[in-house]
């Protein structure tokens, strides 16, 4: 039998093979050890186990010791950090077929990556046939491997089903099935330019400029929040070297991700456009993707009592303030306010609305929201109300939220070439 040493030697038993979870829970104990050195070695410690250390961290109580709560805020944030880092590298795919049939690549596809893939030709009065395929793809990227098969097969992406967490596909609209040779990928994100407009003003002839549609799409496995496109990151040159970039190269063009699609649609000014210029020899920038993490559940119970009841999971804090009757229906009146400064509440707020609510009965029942309306808003707060028809009295229920823990900046530089202008 192995022994157990005392704080200042080994933590666990000599012939064990500790678990992840037994090594980050002993570990947190030393966070409240007597010296600053030892809490900060066991602070780095589980910051050195990974990011699957997430699921095993204690949640911060109100008689958590305050260095203990900041040293576990702080764990938190780098391992959400990395843990979205780490789920934003491109998915890889391994398969050699021969006349198989699509929908069995297009199953292994899903299998190997977790993106779910929906036909949606039938939606458009499309023949969904039983086309046969053949591919040889090792490690492949997920988006280049799919622009492939989407190209054999004469398909392309619809990113418009309405459902979240999924790509859709559909016929494909133009006469070739070539591959895009303007299309460029970026981990999990695929830049396309998909259309180039000057306009002159006839009545004001001052009025004239050039604007380029650039899509940008996202494996389906993993949904941003925001995607922005900061404007001083930006070079845009044509043939000639000569700078295409708009005057007004200062902000950020923001698109907010709304709940059902798989890509946004970014209008990026030119200039300096003129009969000289061709082509976009090359355009380079850096965008910036707000990700949701880990999903976390929030629950509240004494629901009659309960008045302004807080609970922080990572850099989001929800506090629930009341559950009252109005009239016929009950309401649940909460706040939900992000710790970090990552903007995703200052004007993009679509995510805290998809946000799961919903009330838990005696046994287990669940009854869902009858409506909701927000009643506060700030730069990192919202509050919001939450409408409940009830068959049960008040205490018999839990008010149960569910939420991203932390928000995540994750940088994502891009390079186009080659883009025709009109």
């Amino acid at each position: 039998m192995g022994l157990v040493f005392a704080l200042a030697g080994p933590i666990f038993a000599q012939d064990a093979e500790p678990s992840l979870s037994d090594q980050v829970k002993a570990w947190v104990r030393r966070l409240d050890s007597d010296t600053l050195e030892e809490r900060a070695r066991a602070e780095q410690k589980i910051i050195e186990l990974g990011h699957e250390s997430l699921d095993f961290l204690p949640q911060v109580k109100p008689n958590t010791a305050a260095e203990t709560k900041a040293r576990l805020q702080r764990i938190r944030t780098i391992l959400e950090k990395a843990r979205a880092d780490n789920a934003a590298k491109a998915s890889k795919i391994t398969l050699s077929v021969k006349d198989k049939p699509f929908t069995e690549v297009l199953a292994a596809i899903q299998e190997q990556t977790g993106n779910q893939l929906v036909d949606f030709r039938r939606n458009f009065g499309q023949n969904a046939d039983a086309t046969k395929v053949t591919v040889d793809w090792k490690e492949v990227p997920f988006w280049e491997a799919l622009d492939e098969l989407f190209a054999q097969t004469g398909l392309e992406a619809y990113h418009y089903a309405g459902q979240p967490g999924v790509l859709a596909f559909v016929g494909r609209q133009a006469a070739t099935n070539e591959k895009n040779p303007l299309v460029r990928t970026s981990e999990i994100f695929r830049f396309e330019p998909t259309r180039i407009e000057s306009f002159l003003n006839l009545s004001n002839p001052e009025q004239r400029g050039t604007f380029m549609n650039l899509q940008v799409a996202w494996e389906p496995r993993l949904t941003p929040i925001v995607i922005k496109l900061p404007l001083d990151q930006l070079q845009i040159e044509d043939e000639n070297g000569k700078s295409l970039v708009s005057g007004a190269s200062e902000g950020s063009l923001d698109t907010e991700v709304l709940q059902g699609v798989s890509a946004v649609d970014i209008q990026l000014p030119l200039g300096g456009v003129d009969r000289t210029s061709q082509k976009i020899a090359k355009m380079k920038g850096q965008m910036v993707a707000l990700l949701p993490g880990r999903v976390e559940t929030f629950t509240f119970d004494k629901l009659e009592k309960a008045r302004n009841v807080k609970d922080e999971r990572g850099a989001i804090e929800v506090i629930f303030e009341a559950f009252r009757p109005n009239g016929d229906i009950y309401e649940a009146s909460i706040m939900l306010r992000v710790l970090n400064e990552q903007g995703a509440l200052e004007s993009h707020r679509g995510w805290v609305y998809n946000n799961e609510a919903y009330l838990k009965g005696p046994n287990g029942e669940r009854v869902d929201i009858a409506g909701f309306e927000e009643t506060y808003r700030d730069v990192d707060t919202v509050g919001l109300s939450y409408k409940f028809v009830l068959e049960r009295e008040a205490s018999d229920y839990e008010f149960v939220y569910r939420s991203p823990a932390s928000i995540i900046s994750l940088p994502i530089s891009f390079e186009l070439t080659d883009i025709p202008l009109p």
